[in-house]
């Protein structure tokens, strides 16, 4: 049968096999542009068509002057519903971990936290701040305030959750719902010191408020491109 598929699309898929078939790893060299036209009998064009596509996808890496490598996985993170680092993380082969920097109740907060979780100016707040990694390597902050009066015992010590949900559910909270907003941003010098990022290197800025009936939640979620990769599951009826 003649495979009628488009040959860069024949390539990209062999060098995916290739990948698989010699259990390649993140940083092994991959055939040179020059075996792949010897080897396919097409064009320099035709290859290098493919090998973008493969770049855009994330499987490979090209260094000029180097050559091609297999690509580090990405964490998808699935636009539908909220995102959770540590639900998305289990989807990963990465290794990931969180290191918790506050944990704290306080009243010490930017007045518009106040605003978002609809309470009184000067309230208390549990203040969470966490910075997670993938594969030692940290790629994401997230600053959290839940209004204080959902907990009324002294906080433990320790915030010992794998996950936030895990703590929020021990408010009797059943179901959450709002909504997250993502934008492009430019790291401050602390989050650049914390993300071990250059100075007003670009970011992704996720913000949510989300309810029950009242605010549980208001977070913000800075995230540092090239460990993951944004996917969105559209629908739509017609």
């Amino acid at each position: 049968m003649i495979n009628k598929k488009p040959r860069y699309i024949v390539i990209m898929e062999s060098v995916q096999e290739y990948i698989a078939k010699n259990n390649l790893k993140a940083g092994d060299k991959l055939p040179t542009e020059q075996e792949l036209i010897n080897e396919f009998g097409v064009s320099r064009a035709t290859v290098r068509q493919a090998m973008q596509e493969l770049e855009i996808e994330g499987i490979i890496k090209k260094i000029h002057g180097i050559g091609t490598f297999v690509e580090e996985e990405r964490m998808n993170i699935q636009m539908q519903g909220f995102f959770s680092f540590s639900e998305e993380s289990k989807q990963s082969n990465e290794r990931y971990e969180t290191k918790i920097l506050e944990f704290k109740k306080t009243r010490d907060v930017p007045s518009k936290v106040f605003k978002k979780l609809e309470i009184a100016d000067n309230s208390e707040v549990i203040l969470i701040e966490r910075l997670r990694f993938i594969n030692m390597e940290p790629v994401l902050l997230e600053i959290t305030y839940i209004p204080a009066y959902y907990y009324k015992s002294p906080l433990p010590k320790k915030f010992n959750y794998d996950s936030l949900y895990d703590f929020i559910r021990e408010f009797g909270v059943k179901k959450l719902e709002g909504k997250e907003k993502l934008l492009p941003y430019l790291a401050t010098n602390d989050e650049a010191n914390k993300l071990l990022v250059d100075k007003k290197t670009p970011l992704l800025r996720f913000t949510r408020v989300l309810k029950e009936e009242n605010p549980v939640e208001y977070s913000i979620s800075i995230l540092k491109p090239g460990k993951v990769r944004i996917q969105t599951i559209i629908e739509r009826t017609l």
